[in-house]
């Protein structure tokens, strides 16, 4: 494992507002992560009050345990661990039924992007995995899969789709042209084949095809509808429902989500437009730039 980077939750104060915590709430914090939002939930809840942290990731769930926030806060304290696209089925097992508000912070952490484990980043060399939940299962497609045995149309349309990759024809020849050298094996190789194809700007020519080879092994927009319907019948009525994503593609996915369960008298939104952050938040934080946060109540 790599050493812990420091957090910094986005947006803090207007989740807080959004999800209009009570002391006794059970609030589901569906992405876990660096636990900067939970640490600021919990402040909010009391003795009456749950927090539900649930992440797939083991590691990140063992960091918050070995906290013991228990100790520093007086509210009941309980993680999950699993994807959030099971979401139903999570809580059920853990005999959760009454959820007063959802969040999903949809931001990789830092900690995940750069831990070699995982494989998600260009700035460490490690193997071209990409898989959150560590360990590939049988069925199971990872980045060195996609990279190495997919068509070019198929890697063209998927760096497009999940990424806006303008580039995403020219880079899926490129990838396809290389890896009959020598099949791609490390996070590095991938990157320095289209550094040395494209060139360098002021962002790295990889970053976009790292986005989406992130979102595809992950099946994170698949996963983002499958939970939001979920986390939306499972809200308790007058309870809230917070959404902070970081990119387009996220964003359309939760705007037109909600549009349908506007329009069939289901929920209401409480953001018209997303909210984000101000200049000064993106200034100590330059991660939050491309932050949007839209909230519902359920009716």
């Amino acid at each position: 494992m790599t050493e812990k980077t420091q957090h910094i939750p986005v947006l803090l104060h207007e989740i807080v507002q959004a999800l209009s915590l009570r002391p006794d709430m059970c609030v589901v914090d569906c992405t876990l992560g660096g636990g900067g939002h939970a640490k600021e939930i919990m402040k909010h809840l009391g003795p009456k009050g749950l927090y539900v942290g649930i992440d797939q990731d083991p590691m990140v769930i063992h960091r918050l345990q070995e906290q013991h926030l228990e100790k520093e806060y007086s509210c009941q304290i309980q993680y999950l661990q699993g994807n959030f696209g099971n979401l139903g089925q999570l809580l059920s097992d853990a005999g959760i039924q009454q959820i007063d508000a959802f969040l999903f912070d949809l931001g990789w952490s830092s900690d995940q992007i750069i831990d070699p484990e995982i494989g998600m980043s260009f700035l460490h060399d490690a193997p071209l995995s990409m898989l959150l939940k560590r360990e590939k299962q049988p069925g199971d497609i990872d980045a060195y899969d996609m990279i190495n045995t997919w068509s070019e149309e198929t890697l063209a349309d998927m760096l497009y789709i999940y990424a806006d990759e303008h580039r995403s024809r020219a880079i899926a020849r490129h990838i396809v042209e290389e890896r009959k050298k020598k099949p791609f094996e490390t996070t590095l190789e991938l990157a320095n084949c289209i550094e040395n194809r494209f060139g360098r700007g002021k962002r790295h020519p990889a970053t976009k095809t790292f986005q989406a080879l992130r979102i595809a092994v992950n099946n994170e927009y698949q996963v983002l509808k499958d939970s939001l319907h979920q986390a939306i019948q499972l809200l308790s009525p007058g309870g809230h429902m917070a959404i902070l994503t970081f990119h387009s593609g996220e964003d359309r996915i939760v705007k037109h989500l909600f549009k349908e369960y506007v329009d069939t008298g289901v929920i209401s939104l409480l953001t018209k437009k997303p909210i984000s952050p101000e200049y000064s938040e993106t200034r100590q934080n330059p991660r939050a730039r491309s932050a949007k946060l839209r909230s519902i109540q359920k009716i």
